[in-house]
C-alpha cells in the first residue's frame, strides 16, 4: 500500500536525509523511503532485525537508544500520525517491550499503551499482527490476538485512535470468529465504496456471517457474501477498476482452489472465469501501470505460466512483459510500488532469471535486484512491504 509520505526526521535519524540541524525545516525528504519487514537479519550488508529501510542504495537499520529493530518477524507496515508503525510477532523492537506493534519516530521506538496500563496486543505464544491501516483518522490492526491494551477483548481486529483502543463490536460478537473460536486471523485490510474492508480466515464478524471478507462502515459490521466452500482464506484484497478483487484459497470436492474474484456492489465473478484459475495461493494484490499485480505461491494463472507474479490487464492473465524469466523462483509474499517502479518482496534468490535475493525490482521492462553497498537484497524472507 502507497501511503503519505513520513517525516524528515525519520530519514535524517537513519542516515538518509539532510542534517539533523535542518530537519525541523524540511516536511518531506526529497525522495521515499521502500522498507522491508520480515524474518532477517541483514540488508544489504548491513546488520538489521527483520525490518530495514533502503532509499537508492543505502540500506540502514532501525534504531532507538536501546537497540535496533524487533525481535521475531514483522509482518505489517504503515504510517500513522508521522510515525511508521511496525507489526508482527515480536515481544520486543528496539529494546524496548512493545507486545506486537510498536511506533518508530525515527530516534526511538515505543509502544502502544492505553489507559488500562497494558501494552500492544497479545502475541504470546502464537499469535501476531498481520495487517495494518489508516480508515477515518484512526489506526486499525489486524491479526491473531484475543486482546489488545492487556485485558480488552478484540478477537483479531482493533482500533487505535491515538491514545486507547476500542474493540468492533457487533450485534452477537466481536471481533472475527471461525467456527465459534476466536482462531480466525485477519490478513489483509482493503476499503471499498467508503468503508473498511477486513479480511481473512474467519466465517463471522461482529456476529454476523461472513465468509472471509466484511465490511466495517466505522460502527457496524456487514457481509459481502463472499462465495466459497470450506477452508476459505483472503491473503489479500485491493480496488480496481471500481471493483472489489480479493484473492481467494478454498477447499472444493476435496481439491484446493485458488483464484481471484472481483465484487462489482451486488456479486462475485472470478477474474477469467473458470479457466481464470491460479495453481497457488495469492499472498498480496496491487495496481501498477493500470494492471491489477498479484504475488503469491502460485507458477501458473489462467492457464498461463507467471511464476509467482501475475498481471490482470481487464481481461486475461498474463506474466508481466520482461526479457528473460517471468517472475521469480520462489513465492512472492508482498507487492509495493515505489517511486514508479514495482517492488517485489519474498523468498527467492531469482527475478526475471537474475540473482535478486528476496527482493525485486520492475520498471516496466526488466526485472532487477534492489542493490546494496556490498550485497543486494535481504539475507531471509521478506514478508511485508511500504513505501513512503
Amino acid at each position: 500500500m502507497i501511503v503519505p509520505v513520513l517525516l524528515a526526521m525519520v530519514l535524517t535519524a537513519a542516515g538518509w536525509g539532510a542534517s539533523a540541524a535542518n530537519a525541523a525545516a524540511v516536511s518531506t525528504p526529497p525522495y521515499g523511503t521502500l522498507f522491508a519487514g520480515g524474518t532477517f537479519d541483514e540488508a544489504g550488508g548491513t546488520a538489521a532485525a527483520n525490518i530495514a529501510g533502503w532509499r537508492n542504495v543505502n540500506w540502514a537499520a532501525l534504531e532507538g537508544p536501546d537497540g535496533e529493530g524487533a525481535d521475531a518477524s514483522v509482518t505489517a507496515l504503515t504510517v500513522f500520525r508521522g510515525k511508521l508503525i511496525v507489526g508482527g510477532s515480536f515481544v520486543k523492537a528496539g529494546g524496548v517491550t512493545v507486545s506486537g506493534i510498536a511506533s518508530w519516530d525515527g530516534t526511538k521506538w515505543e509502544p502502544l499503551i492505553g489507559s488500562s496500563g497494558g501494552i500492544g496486543v497479545t502475541v504470546q505464544p502464537l499469535g501476531f499482527v498481520d495487517a495494518l491501516t489508516v480508515y477515518n483518522g484512526d489506526l486499525y490492526v489486524g491479526g491473531m490476538f484475543p486482546r489488545a491494551g492487556g485485558t480488552l477483548t478484540v478477537n483479531n481486529v482493533v482500533r487505535w485512535d491515538g491514545s486507547e483502543w476500542s474493540a468492533l463490536n457487533g450485534p452477537d460478537g466481536t471481533g472475527t470468529e471461525h467456527s465459534g473460536n476466536n482462531i480466525a486471523p485477519v490478513h489483509d485490510f482493503g476499503f471499498y465504496q467508503g468503508s473498511l474492508i477486513v479480511a481473512g480466515q474467519f466465517d463471522h464478524a461482529g456476529g454476523i456471517e461472513a465468509n472471509g471478507v466484511a465490511r466495517w462502515n466505522g460502527r457496524t459490521w456487514s457481509s459481502l457474501d463472499l462465495p466459497g466452500s470450506t477452508n476459505l482464506d483472503v491473503f489479500g484484497v485491493a480496488e480496481y477498476n471500481g471493483a472489489l478483487v480479493v484473492g481467494r484459497y478454498y477447499s472444493a470436492d476435496n481439491l484446493s482452489r485458488y483464484d481471484v474474484v472481483r465484487f462489482n456492489g451486488t456479486s462475485w465473478t472470478p477474474l477469467g472465469g473458470s479457466s481464470g484459475n491460479l495453481d497457488g495461493d495469492v499472498r498480496d494484490l496491487v495496481v501498477y501501470q493500470g494492471l491489477l499485480v498479484a504475488g503469491g505461491a502460485f507458477t501458473t494463472a489462467g492457464g498461463v505460466t507467471v511464476n509467482h507474479v501475475a498481471a490482470w490487464n481487464g481481461h486475461k492473465w498474463s506474466a508481466l512483459p520482461a526479457s528473460g524469466t517471468a517472475g521469480t523462483d520462489g513465492t512472492v509474499y508482498a507487492l509495493a510500488v515505489h517511486q514508479g517502479q514495482l517492488i517485489a518482496g519474498g523468498s527467492f534468490d531469482n527475478a526475471g532469471g537474475g540473482p535478486a535475493r528476496n527482493l525485486a525490482r520492475y520498471n516496466g521492462s526488466t526485472w532487477a535486484a534492489l542493490p546494496g553497498p556490498s550485497n543486494n537484497g535481504v539475507s531471509g524472507f521478506v514478508l511485508e512491504l511500504l513505501s513512503t
